[in-house]
């Protein structure tokens, strides 16, 4: 049965395709494997401009929000140098003993660099986690045995963007995200993961509306708790969403008229 042919190569896009086609015909009907990968390699690259060792998002109809530098130490630390006074004390111009960057093989395998904040508040903390993650990197928060130290797992990341018509509840994860109160993946028989708030779910009663509670570690104290729930109902405010605090612990959230970008 013969075959019918589904391009045309009389068109700009059909002609390069038939460019292709008669470089790996010629090859014969044994396609070398060799040949054919520098074929289809050149190929891409030259013609669709897609770099064939380059990630996959590169042929995604919708480019990616945020894509972080690499997680190296070096990245890592400009970054954080670069945080300013929400960070940092202004009155240690060098931030010595602040925090140190590092690759720590017996935190994640070395497939991370951890930043440790030494004497961080947890608002500190907090505020460095969305720092590294509004540059598009994956960053976590894990639990330390030491009082008043912070732990953060830095990665390399690909962050997309959330579709306007997606779920209010989606909108709400990805603020929290991106202010540093949620860490969604956990290093299972490392370190625990340091608890956040729980994800925003629709109120059955009251529609529109999301519900937050302050989840937090075992240890932390009820003033803890309220202050976290200050600062996510600030977080969400800010943005113009409406926010109705339901004891000190939880909270209701309605998503601004006008959905934010």
């Amino acid at each position: 049965m013969p075959l019918v042919r589904k391009f045309d190569p009389t068109t700009p896009d059909g002609q390069l395709i038939a460019n292709l086609a008669r470089r790996l015909l010629a090859l014969g009907t044994a396609w070398p494997a060799d040949e054919t990968a520098t074929i289809l390699s050149d190929w891409f690259l030259k013609t669709l401009g897609i770099d064939p060792e380059g990630p996959v998002y590169q042929v995604d109809a919708v480019p990616p929000r945020l894509i972080s530098p690499d997680a190296t130490t070096e990245d890592v630390t400009e970054l954080l140098l670069s945080a300013g006074p929400a960070l940092h004390n202004p009155h240690r111009p060098d931030h010595a003993d602040e925090f140190t960057v590092t690759t720590d093989t017996e935190c994640c395998g070395g497939d991370c660099v951890t930043v440790h904040l030494h004497t961080a508040s947890a608002s500190r903390a907090r505020f460095a986690l969305a720092w590294l993650r509004q540059a598009g990197y994956d960053a976590t928060e894990h639990n330390t045995w030491t009082v008043g130290e912070h732990l953060l797992h830095v990665r390399q990341g690909v962050i997309r963007d959330t579709p306007t018509h997606a779920p209010a509840e989606t909108h709400a994860a990805q603020h929290l995200w991106f202010q540093g109160f949620t860490s969604p993946t956990i290093d299972v028989y490392v370190h625990a993961e340091v608890t956040g708030p729980t994800p925003p779910v629709p109120v059955a009663w009251r529609p529109g509306w999301l519900s937050i509670d302050i989840a937090a570690p075992q240890d932390a104290t009820a003033k803890q708790r309220k202050k976290t729930a200050t600062a996510i109902a600030d977080a969400f405010r800010t943005a113009n969403w409406q926010v109705d605090r339901r004891g000190h612990e939880a909270l209701h959230i309605h998503p601004p008229l006008t959905p934010q970008t």
